[in-house]
């Protein structure tokens, strides 16, 4: 009885969303009211500007929201319906008493607290606010009122979609249940359900309360944040049932350490977790198997990120279970819209700041999207495989990690070898071996043996001058670049793998005084003692080209992350090789 795809997206991409858009009403003879200066004129076409992308970016949360839940998706139109409303009433508030409104400046009030309430009836707009009598009001009302009917249409089919009809909350059900009566590990009814809304989060808790507790004998909990925490789990005489951590703490009582808080209740646990984001990030739940992603957040790191929540160093699960339930094919179709708008609304973003010097809008376009590209071919391949943290590098930060072991390590080592270092010229190399019984069995423990292959880990340093401002939002170890690459030209560690190529060089090297002869010998013959280094020669600029194309996606990601990132200027940025010098390098062989 719901609409297919096509027709929702018919109708949405039918909707003007003209309550985002009062720049598109302004009477022509207002117009050099809002542009008397050179700035105001910036501001103002920036608006428009502002205002367009808005509404593409409203379009497309229309859909995410659907993918989320049907719920989501009509309280999403409700909402929307309601701004409609409020602004039609304010235009006829104002229609009725346009003649007093108009006849006097009011605006003039030494009144702070009056003017404010003059605003709020005769101006709309945020940033730029526009005068209700400068605008074509008639227009706009019919507008808005075509909008309203049609936002009424489509909410009306969504209300026919009760919880009852909805077959997503049936198969997450279904995965549930399934789960309950056979435990990944024995004993283990637990189960982590996301989304990345807290209007589905709601809807489950209050479609699953009943369920969980009634028929499946099992204790709930909902967190999406410091408010609306909600909790079946009861124990008498205990305060602060449905604080945050409390339930976090029911929920994963061993990992959390339940024992060691004497005013935690010590009987029953919670089984089922409904959250948001909101605990993606640092919360210890390994007590849990089995994780469920209701939708499909855009960024894969934050998918990893959730599951990190149970793919955790300590849990006792000799198996754990990621279930996501990904859009369907025709709505993921339109989802991909989402990607031309972000990276325009990021280019209206970079031009408001007046810095157009730094990089022109058509190298931006591209390198946003190429960033977005990426991130939906991530996507793809989280759906069909399991990735680590490792394979979505372009998302990483180094303040992610700690390097702080290394930085003690390096401050001894320098103490102790100042003149040697200071002395030693650029360029200096070493042969190490990649698995050779000469090494300790268990250095390479677990992923480590699959991971070093022939190649060689370069530390290259960039060259030219300036503050580093720019390039240290991009890389932490500015000026140093640290890439481990393999004979086959496979790039394993980029640059934002720091710590993972300190570690390679740590575990190939430390404690190692003498050279392996035998390594070298070899090395010498094959290179002609140094004099044919093409084949390192070509694996120097592989790498270079990688450490440039990661820089660029990593600007393009910042980006969109913040206006506190600070773009490279163009001179500062990496391009190719004469950007670098070599410091040192490592041939695995």
């Amino acid at each position: 009885m719901f609409p297919g795809y096509d027709e929702v997206f018919g109708l949405i991409s039918g909707f003007t969303l003209s309550v985002y858009n009062p720049s598109k009403y302004l009477l022509q003879e207002h117009v050099d009211r809002y542009a008397e200066n050179q700035a105001q004129v910036e501001m103002f076409n920036d608006q428009k500007t502002r205002e367009h992308y808005l509404i593409g970016m409203m379009r497309v949360n229309f859909l995410k929201r659907l993918e989320s839940s049907i719920y989501s998706f009509r309280m999403t139109l409700a909402r929307t319906i309601d701004k409609i409303d409020t602004l039609l009433d304010k235009i006829e508030h104002f229609d009725e008493h346009r003649a007093e409104y108009t006849q006097t400046d009011l605006f003039e009030t030494e009144d702070d607290e009056e003017l404010e309430a003059l605003k709020e009836i005769l101006e709309v707009g945020k940033k730029v606010r526009f005068r209700l009598e400068h605008l074509n009001l008639d227009t706009w009302r019919e507008d808005l009122k075509k909008d309203r009917a049609q936002l009424l249409q489509l909410k009306g089919a969504a209300e026919d979609v009760t919880a009852d009809r909805d077959r997503k909350l049936d198969e997450l059900k279904t995965l549930i249940s399934g789960k309950l009566e056979q435990p990944i590990n024995p004993g283990n009814r637990k189960a982590l359900v996301f989304t990345a809304y807290s209007d589905t989060a709601d809807y489950l808790y209050t479609h699953l309360e009943s369920w969980a507790r009634v028929e499946k004998g099992i204790h709930i909990g909902l967190v999406v944040g410091s408010g609306d925490n909600k909790t079946t789990y009861r124990t008498k005489g205990y305060r602060g049932q449905t604080d945050f951590n409390a339930i976090l703490t029911n929920f994963s009582p061993r990992s959390k350490g339940r024992t060691e808080i004497p005013d935690m209740p010590q009987d029953g646990e919670i089984d089922l977790l409904i959250a948001s984001d909101c605990i993606s990030e640092g919360q210890n739940l390994q007590d849990c198997d089995f994780l469920v992603n209701y939708d499909i957040h855009w960024n894969p790191v934050r998918i990893i990120q959730r599951f990190g929540r149970i793919d955790r160093l300590g849990s006792t699960n000799k198996a754990i279970q990621l279930v996501n339930f990904w859009p369907t094919p025709d709505l993921n179709r339109y989802i991909k819209l989402k990607d031309r708008v972000e990276t325009r609304m990021a280019l209206v973003d970079l031009s408001a700041t007046g810095e157009d010097d730094l990089l022109n809008n058509a190298q931006l376009k591209d390198l946003l999207q190429d960033e977005l590209s990426y991130r939906e071919k991530q996507l793809m391949r989280l759906r069909d495989e399991v990735l680590d943290l490792e394979d979505l590098d372009e998302s990483l930060s180094l303040s992610e990690f700690t390097l702080d072991d290394f930085r003690i390590e390096l401050m001894n080592y320098l103490e102790a070898n100042k003149e040697a270092l200071r002395d030693a010229p650029l360029g200096l190399y070493a042969v190490v071996p990649t698995l050779e019984e000469s090494l300790p069995p268990d250095l390479f423990e677990g992923t480590w043996r699959d991971i070093v292959k022939p190649g060689v880990v370069y530390c290259l340093r960039q060259t030219g001058e300036g503050q580093d401002s720019g390039r240290l939002s991009v890389n932490p170890l500015q000026p140093h670049y640290l890439l481990y690459i393999r004979d086959d030209g496979t790039v394993r560690f980029n640059f934002m793998h720091a710590k993972q190529c300190l570690t390679l060089l740590q575990k190939l090297c430390q404690g190692r005084s003498s050279p392996w002869q035998e390594l070298c010998d070899a090395f010498d013959a094959d290179t002609n003692h140094g004099a044919e280094m093409g084949a390192y020669d070509d694996l120097l600029q592989k790498a270079i080209a990688a450490i440039a194309r990661s820089f660029q996606k990593r600007v393009a990601t910042g980006m969109q992350q913040g206006r506190d990132f600070v773009i490279p200027p163009q001179q500062e940025q990496v391009r190719n090789e004469d950007d670098f010098e070599l410091i040192t390098w490592v041939v695995i062989r």
